[in-house]
Protein backbone atom coordinates (compact mmCIF):
# COMPACT_ATOMS: atom_id res chain seq x y z
CA UNK A 1 0.00 0.00 0.00
CA UNK A 2 2.70 2.63 0.75
CA UNK A 3 4.41 1.51 -2.44
CA UNK A 4 1.65 2.19 -4.19
CA UNK A 5 0.95 5.69 -2.76
CA UNK A 6 4.42 6.65 -3.99
CA UNK A 7 4.36 5.58 -7.39
CA UNK A 8 0.97 7.12 -7.92
CA UNK A 9 2.56 10.57 -6.69
CA UNK A 10 5.00 10.30 -8.98
CA UNK A 11 4.12 8.45 -11.99
CA UNK A 12 1.86 9.59 -14.36
CA UNK A 13 -1.36 8.30 -14.26
CA UNK A 14 -0.82 5.59 -17.75
CA UNK A 15 2.35 4.41 -16.07
CA UNK A 16 0.62 4.04 -12.85
CA UNK A 17 -2.55 2.03 -13.90
CA UNK A 18 -0.37 -0.50 -16.47
CA UNK A 19 1.96 -0.70 -13.80
CA UNK A 20 -0.56 -1.58 -11.06
CA UNK A 21 -2.44 -4.30 -13.70
CA UNK A 22 0.71 -6.10 -14.04
CA UNK A 23 0.77 -6.14 -10.58
CA UNK A 24 -2.64 -7.57 -10.04
CA UNK A 25 -2.62 -9.51 -12.88
CA UNK A 26 1.10 -11.59 -11.21
CA UNK A 27 -1.12 -11.80 -7.78
CA UNK A 28 -3.68 -13.75 -9.19
CA UNK A 29 -1.38 -16.35 -10.93
CA UNK A 30 -0.07 -17.11 -7.43
CA UNK A 31 -3.85 -18.17 -6.48
CA UNK A 32 -6.25 -20.40 -7.64
CA UNK A 33 -9.20 -18.75 -9.57
CA UNK A 34 -12.14 -19.26 -7.91
CA UNK A 35 -14.59 -21.84 -8.58
CA UNK A 36 -18.37 -21.14 -9.34
CA UNK A 37 -18.94 -22.97 -5.27
CA UNK A 38 -16.24 -20.91 -3.63
CA UNK A 39 -17.18 -17.35 -5.07
CA UNK A 40 -21.17 -17.79 -4.01
CA UNK A 41 -19.49 -18.94 -0.71
CA UNK A 42 -17.51 -16.18 -0.63
CA UNK A 43 -19.92 -13.68 -1.32
CA UNK A 44 -22.48 -15.03 1.37
CA UNK A 45 -20.42 -16.17 3.83
CA UNK A 46 -17.35 -13.03 3.87
CA UNK A 47 -19.55 -10.07 2.48
CA UNK A 48 -22.97 -11.42 4.09
CA UNK A 49 -25.46 -11.43 1.10
CA UNK A 50 -28.68 -12.86 1.38
CA UNK A 51 -32.02 -13.51 0.32
CA UNK A 52 -33.76 -9.95 0.32
CA UNK A 53 -30.84 -8.27 0.64
CA UNK A 54 -29.94 -4.19 -0.78
CA UNK A 55 -26.40 -4.27 -1.65
CA UNK A 56 -24.28 -1.24 -3.15
CA UNK A 57 -21.46 -2.59 -5.61
CA UNK A 58 -18.04 -1.58 -6.55
CA UNK A 59 -16.12 -3.91 -8.36
CA UNK A 60 -13.29 -4.60 -11.08
CA UNK A 61 -13.81 -7.79 -13.51
CA UNK A 62 -10.06 -7.55 -14.24
CA UNK A 63 -8.90 -7.98 -10.69
CA UNK A 64 -11.40 -10.60 -9.49
CA UNK A 65 -10.12 -13.94 -9.74
CA UNK A 66 -12.56 -15.40 -10.94
CA UNK A 67 -13.01 -16.74 -14.67
CA UNK A 68 -16.66 -16.21 -15.15
CA UNK A 69 -18.23 -13.47 -17.66
CA UNK A 70 -19.79 -10.42 -16.37
CA UNK A 71 -22.89 -11.83 -16.96
CA UNK A 72 -22.01 -14.77 -15.10
CA UNK A 73 -21.29 -12.65 -11.92
CA UNK A 74 -24.67 -10.74 -12.41
CA UNK A 75 -26.46 -13.61 -12.43
CA UNK A 76 -25.15 -15.29 -9.37
CA UNK A 77 -25.78 -11.93 -7.42
CA UNK A 78 -29.18 -11.46 -8.30
CA UNK A 79 -30.13 -14.88 -7.85
CA UNK A 80 -28.38 -14.46 -4.63
CA UNK A 81 -30.68 -11.47 -3.44
CA UNK A 82 -33.43 -13.10 -5.02
CA UNK A 83 -36.52 -11.30 -6.37
CA UNK A 84 -36.93 -8.88 -3.20
CA UNK A 85 -33.57 -7.87 -3.01
CA UNK A 86 -31.76 -5.14 -4.98
CA UNK A 87 -28.19 -4.80 -6.41
CA UNK A 88 -26.95 -1.06 -7.01
CA UNK A 89 -24.13 -0.10 -8.91
CA UNK A 90 -22.27 3.10 -9.28
CA UNK A 91 -22.50 4.63 -13.37
CA UNK A 92 -20.88 7.37 -13.80
CA UNK A 93 -20.23 7.89 -17.66
CA UNK A 94 -16.81 9.50 -17.66
CA UNK A 95 -13.57 9.73 -16.25
CA UNK A 96 -12.12 12.86 -15.25
CA UNK A 97 -13.34 15.76 -12.95
CA UNK A 98 -17.31 16.40 -13.06
CA UNK A 99 -16.45 20.00 -13.14
CA UNK A 100 -14.31 19.98 -16.40
CA UNK A 101 -17.32 17.52 -17.82
CA UNK A 102 -19.82 20.24 -16.27
CA UNK A 103 -18.07 22.79 -18.46
CA UNK A 104 -17.84 21.13 -21.51
CA UNK A 105 -22.10 21.47 -21.91
CA UNK A 106 -22.38 17.73 -22.71
CA UNK A 107 -25.89 15.97 -22.88
CA UNK A 108 -25.98 12.76 -20.73
CA UNK A 109 -27.92 10.22 -21.97
CA UNK A 110 -29.75 7.91 -19.35
CA UNK A 111 -30.71 5.25 -21.54
CA UNK A 112 -27.34 4.60 -24.16
CA UNK A 113 -24.79 6.73 -22.01
CA UNK A 114 -22.07 3.43 -21.37
CA UNK A 115 -20.46 3.76 -18.03
CA UNK A 116 -17.13 3.91 -17.39
CA UNK A 117 -16.75 1.84 -14.22
CA UNK A 118 -16.02 -1.40 -14.92
CA UNK A 119 -17.41 -4.40 -16.89
CA UNK A 120 -20.14 -5.38 -14.34
CA UNK A 121 -21.53 -1.63 -13.87
CA UNK A 122 -21.88 -1.69 -17.44
CA UNK A 123 -23.97 -5.32 -18.19
CA UNK A 124 -26.22 -4.15 -14.70
CA UNK A 125 -26.94 -0.84 -16.99
CA UNK A 126 -28.18 -3.16 -20.01
CA UNK A 127 -29.76 -5.85 -17.57
CA UNK A 128 -33.88 -5.62 -19.14
CA UNK A 129 -35.13 -4.28 -15.53
CA UNK A 130 -32.47 -2.09 -14.46
CA UNK A 131 -33.12 1.44 -14.18
CA UNK A 132 -30.81 4.81 -13.84
CA UNK A 133 -30.67 7.88 -11.94
CA UNK A 134 -30.84 11.15 -14.28
CA UNK A 135 -28.18 12.78 -12.27
CA UNK A 136 -25.64 13.80 -14.93
CA UNK A 137 -22.33 13.38 -12.84
CA UNK A 138 -23.21 10.46 -10.12
CA UNK A 139 -26.09 8.49 -12.23
CA UNK A 140 -26.47 5.16 -10.58
CA UNK A 141 -28.28 2.04 -11.46
CA UNK A 142 -30.38 -0.36 -9.76
CA UNK A 143 -32.07 -3.70 -10.06
CA UNK A 144 -34.84 -5.39 -8.06
CA UNK A 145 -37.47 -4.53 -5.80
CA UNK A 146 -36.31 -1.27 -4.52
CA UNK A 147 -34.95 0.54 -7.59
CA UNK A 148 -37.61 2.52 -8.54
CA UNK A 149 -37.90 4.29 -5.09
CA UNK A 150 -34.15 4.35 -4.62
CA UNK A 151 -33.34 6.58 -8.16
CA UNK A 152 -36.16 9.09 -8.43
CA UNK A 153 -35.71 12.52 -7.56
CA UNK A 154 -31.87 12.22 -7.24
CA UNK A 155 -31.67 15.16 -9.68
CA UNK A 156 -33.71 17.10 -7.62
CA UNK A 157 -30.97 18.38 -4.96
CA UNK A 158 -27.43 20.09 -6.03
CA UNK A 159 -25.92 17.61 -3.85
CA UNK A 160 -25.28 14.55 -6.00
CA UNK A 161 -24.52 12.34 -3.00
CA UNK A 162 -26.95 14.22 -0.10
CA UNK A 163 -30.46 13.45 1.58
CA UNK A 164 -32.49 12.98 -1.94
CA UNK A 165 -29.64 10.42 -3.29
CA UNK A 166 -29.88 6.92 -3.68
CA UNK A 167 -26.70 7.07 -1.03
CA UNK A 168 -28.81 8.46 1.37
CA UNK A 169 -31.74 6.26 0.74
CA UNK A 170 -30.31 2.99 0.26
CA UNK A 171 -29.63 3.27 4.29
CA UNK A 172 -33.60 3.21 4.92
CA UNK A 173 -33.30 -0.81 3.77
CA UNK A 174 -30.29 -1.32 5.79
CA UNK A 175 -28.14 -2.18 2.34
CA UNK A 176 -24.86 -3.34 2.34
CA UNK A 177 -21.95 -2.59 0.26
CA UNK A 178 -19.17 -4.48 -1.36
CA UNK A 179 -16.05 -4.58 -3.68
CA UNK A 180 -15.17 -7.38 -5.55
CA UNK A 181 -11.92 -7.14 -7.31
CA UNK A 182 -11.51 -4.02 -5.34
CA UNK A 183 -10.03 -2.08 -2.57
CA UNK A 184 -12.22 0.84 -0.87
CA UNK A 185 -9.71 3.64 -1.10
CA UNK A 186 -12.45 5.07 -3.76
CA UNK A 187 -15.87 4.41 -1.87
CA UNK A 188 -18.21 6.77 -2.92
CA UNK A 189 -20.73 6.15 -0.28
CA UNK A 190 -18.31 8.56 1.85
CA UNK A 191 -18.93 11.33 0.23
CA UNK A 192 -22.77 10.89 1.31
CA UNK A 193 -22.04 12.15 5.21
CA UNK A 194 -20.48 15.03 3.52
CA UNK A 195 -23.13 16.45 0.90
CA UNK A 196 -25.65 15.40 4.22
CA UNK A 197 -23.93 17.85 6.76
CA UNK A 198 -23.30 20.43 3.92
CA UNK A 199 -21.15 23.49 4.93
CA UNK A 200 -20.84 21.64 8.40
CA UNK A 201 -18.39 19.16 7.24
CA UNK A 202 -14.56 20.54 8.19
CA UNK A 203 -13.06 19.83 4.33
CA UNK A 204 -14.95 21.48 1.56
CA UNK A 205 -15.52 19.04 -1.02
CA UNK A 206 -17.88 20.51 -2.90
CA UNK A 207 -17.53 23.41 -5.70
CA UNK A 208 -18.53 27.24 -4.67
CA UNK A 209 -20.35 26.91 -8.48
CA UNK A 210 -23.80 25.25 -9.11
CA UNK A 211 -23.50 23.32 -12.75
CA UNK A 212 -26.44 22.87 -14.81
CA UNK A 213 -26.23 19.96 -16.28
CA UNK A 214 -27.96 18.25 -19.39
CA UNK A 215 -29.96 14.67 -19.19
CA UNK A 216 -31.74 13.40 -21.78
CA UNK A 217 -34.62 10.85 -20.21
CA UNK A 218 -35.50 7.99 -21.31
CA UNK A 219 -38.60 9.27 -23.38
CA UNK A 220 -36.24 11.66 -25.37
CA UNK A 221 -36.94 14.57 -23.75
CA UNK A 222 -33.92 16.95 -22.41
CA UNK A 223 -33.71 18.29 -19.13
CA UNK A 224 -31.41 20.74 -17.25
CA UNK A 225 -30.43 19.36 -13.77
CA UNK A 226 -28.32 21.69 -11.44
CA UNK A 227 -25.93 20.34 -9.09
CA UNK A 228 -22.50 20.94 -7.31
CA UNK A 229 -19.20 19.19 -8.56
CA UNK A 230 -16.71 17.43 -6.63
CA UNK A 231 -14.34 19.61 -5.33
CA UNK A 232 -10.36 19.42 -6.25
CA UNK A 233 -9.30 18.84 -2.41
CA UNK A 234 -11.03 14.77 -2.46
CA UNK A 235 -8.18 14.05 -4.25
CA UNK A 236 -5.94 14.03 -0.76
CA UNK A 237 -7.66 10.94 0.88
CA UNK A 238 -6.42 7.74 1.93
CA UNK A 239 -9.65 5.92 3.21
CA UNK A 240 -7.51 2.27 3.85
CA UNK A 241 -5.51 4.82 6.70
CA UNK A 242 -8.78 6.23 8.20
CA UNK A 243 -10.78 2.76 8.22
CA UNK A 244 -7.64 1.02 10.11
CA UNK A 245 -7.53 3.41 12.93
CA UNK A 246 -11.02 4.44 13.15
CA UNK A 247 -12.96 1.48 12.06
CA UNK A 248 -14.52 -1.03 13.79
CA UNK A 249 -15.07 -4.94 11.99
CA UNK A 250 -18.93 -4.36 12.91
CA UNK A 251 -18.74 -1.21 10.56
CA UNK A 252 -16.60 -1.96 7.69
CA UNK A 253 -14.05 -4.99 6.55
CA UNK A 254 -11.54 -5.76 4.19
CA UNK A 255 -10.18 -9.36 2.86
CA UNK A 256 -7.78 -10.37 0.27
CA UNK A 257 -9.33 -14.26 -1.20
CA UNK A 258 -7.94 -16.16 -3.54
CA UNK A 259 -5.14 -13.24 -4.56
CA UNK A 260 -8.44 -10.54 -5.06
CA UNK A 261 -9.49 -7.77 -3.09
CA UNK A 262 -12.84 -7.59 -1.15
CA UNK A 263 -14.74 -5.07 1.13
CA UNK A 264 -17.59 -5.07 3.10
CA UNK A 265 -19.64 -2.21 4.86
CA UNK A 266 -22.82 -1.60 6.95
CA UNK A 267 -24.28 1.63 5.33
CA UNK A 268 -25.67 2.58 8.50
CA UNK A 269 -22.92 2.23 10.75
CA UNK A 270 -20.74 3.70 8.54
CA UNK A 271 -22.47 6.90 7.58
CA UNK A 272 -23.04 7.37 11.67
CA UNK A 273 -19.43 6.71 12.44
CA UNK A 274 -17.89 9.61 9.78
CA UNK A 275 -20.53 11.66 11.35
CA UNK A 276 -19.52 11.34 14.42
CA UNK A 277 -15.58 11.72 13.56
CA UNK A 278 -16.43 14.82 11.14
CA UNK A 279 -17.59 17.10 14.02
CA UNK A 280 -14.22 15.78 16.00
CA UNK A 281 -12.91 17.21 12.65
CA UNK A 282 -11.77 13.55 11.65
CA UNK A 283 -11.84 12.99 7.48
CA UNK A 284 -10.57 10.65 4.97
CA UNK A 285 -8.59 13.97 3.71
CA UNK A 286 -4.99 14.79 4.31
Amino acid sequence: MIISKLLFKILPKRAFLKIRYKFFTYRQKLHKPFTEDSFKTMLTEKLGLKKGAMVFIHSSMDFLNYEATPEKVLDILLDIVGNEGTLIFPAWHFGYRAEVYLQKDKVFDVKRSPTVLGLLPETARRHPMALRSCHPTTSIVAIGKYAKELLEDHEKSVYPCGAMSPFYKMMTYNATIIGLGVNAQFLSFMHCPEDVLKENFPVQTRTENVFAGKVKLPDGNVITVQTLAAHSNIVNRDFPAYAKKYLTKDIFSDYNINGSEFFWADSIKLFDKVVQLAEKGITIYK
